[in-house]
């Protein structure tokens, strides 16, 4: 039985490629099935729990794992916590194309942006990133930032939203109201 990012790939991966940017080629995501496709730059996506046999068949093809990220899942509802920035900061939205870019300032300073792209019943964010100069806990305008976007998310109709993040964000994540769902490989 497929899991509900199987059945979801196409949208969240379109997704995935909107936030990337044009400059940037399509992927080759594929979710794994047992073999490993001989395509180039190949992303393979498993369960944590077949991680091991993937990369042993990765090995097997001679392939490299260039990376190892964690795909996070979330219902939008339990996403959206409805949080507030704190003290002078506000948060801005601008439609681009395929994807919104959320950006939070305080006092007219950007601290911290994200895109989010909706595809149907899906949403993917990108990465969260903050200004490294800010003293204040990253948190502070993390949480709330995707607290709004989920919210735009379930204003455009999408029910589940999907991020990629390295392993050590996973944590900060998962504070935030969000599931391990998956591993995604990045073949060379």
């Amino acid at each position: 039985m497929a899991q509900q990012w199987e059945d979801d790939l196409k949208d969240w991966v379109a997704g995935w490629d909107a936030v990337r940017g044009t400059e940037a080629p399509p992927q080759n995501v594929v979710a794994w099935d047992g073999s490993v496709p001989s395509k180039d730059g190949l992303v393979l996506v498993c369960p944590e729990d077949q991680v091991v046999m993937a990369r042993g068949a990765v090995n097997a093809q001679e392939k490299e794992v260039l990376s190892q990220g964690i795909l996070l899942t979330g219902a939008v509802q339990e996403l959206d916590r409805g949080l507030s920035f704190p003290g002078e900061s506000g948060m801005f939205d601008a439609p681009m194309g395929d994807v919104t870019r959320f950006e939070v300032d305080e006092w007219g300073k950007p601290v911290a942006h994200s895109t989010l792209s909706v595809q149907d019943e899906v949403a993917y964010m990108g990465p969260l990133l903050t200004d490294a100069s800010t003293e204040r806990d990253p948190a502070e305008v993390l949480d709330p930032l995707v607290s709004s976007m989920a919210n735009e998310a379930f204003l455009a109709d999408a029910e589940r939203l999907y991020t990629v993040v390295p392993e050590d964000e996973v944590p900060a994540r998962e504070s935030q109201g969000w599931e391990r769902a998956a591993v995604v490989l990045r073949l060379g």
